[in-house]
């Protein structure tokens, strides 16, 4: 760091100034509440013998008076700073922790969606299927119909296992009906 002239010199000044504010204040409190009421003593007879303090190098005196008034000042200024009391509320605001942090916004409510009905209930796929037919002259025609290994002979009207009803012949099909939910099934009857 280079110091210029300048900067020397505010150096010097403020070394100074340091050692005249040591150098004139009063090492203990009782000392500067005397040397206040000696000032003021002193300030009243300086009134009464001014010609013989002005023989007796009175210069002098009056000056370390009043050097000793703005040093009992400064020491009166340092003290009421030593025993200063601070609030605790501003104290504790100064250094209060402060977060940036906003929350953010709720999440939107959840759409309200619609149930959709159930659907329609529907017949199982019939479980049949046509090995032939025989129509005897004067008699009703017979269906033969197989499930798995079972075998059953129907005619128009009949009922099987209390499930479907055989309702007729139409367009080269047989009509059944699934009893519990009334629905009109086909099964193809073929070239038989």
């Amino acid at each position: 760091m280079v110091l210029t002239g300048r900067l020397k010199l505010l150096m010097v000044a403020a070394a100074a100034v340091a050692v005249y504010v040591v150098m004139s204040a009063p090492k203990d409190p009782a000392e500067s509440t005397a040397a206040s009421s000696g000032a003021a003593s002193h300030a009243a007879t300086g009134s009464q013998g001014a010609g013989a303090s002005a023989q007796s190098g009175g210069n002098r005196a009056s000056g370390r008076n009043v050097s000793s008034a703005g040093s009992e000042d400064a020491a009166r200024m340092l003290a009421q700073l030593s025993n200063r009391v601070t609030d605790d509320q501003s104290a504790g605001a100064l250094f209060k922790a402060q977060s940036w942090y906003t929350p953010p916004p709720p999440p939107p409510p959840a759409p309200v969606v619609a149930a959709a009905p159930p659907p329609a209930p529907t017949a199982p796929p019939v479980p049949f299927a046509i090995m032939g037919s025989y129509a005897r002259p004067g008699d009703a025609k017979v269906y033969f119909l197989t499930r798995g290994e079972r075998v059953f002979d129907v005619r128009v009207g009949d009922t099987i296992d209390n499930t479907y009803s055989v309702d007729g012949e139409a367009n080269g099909q047989l009509l059944l009906t699934y009893k519990p939910l009334g629905i009109q099934q086909t099964l193809p009857i073929g070239g038989s």
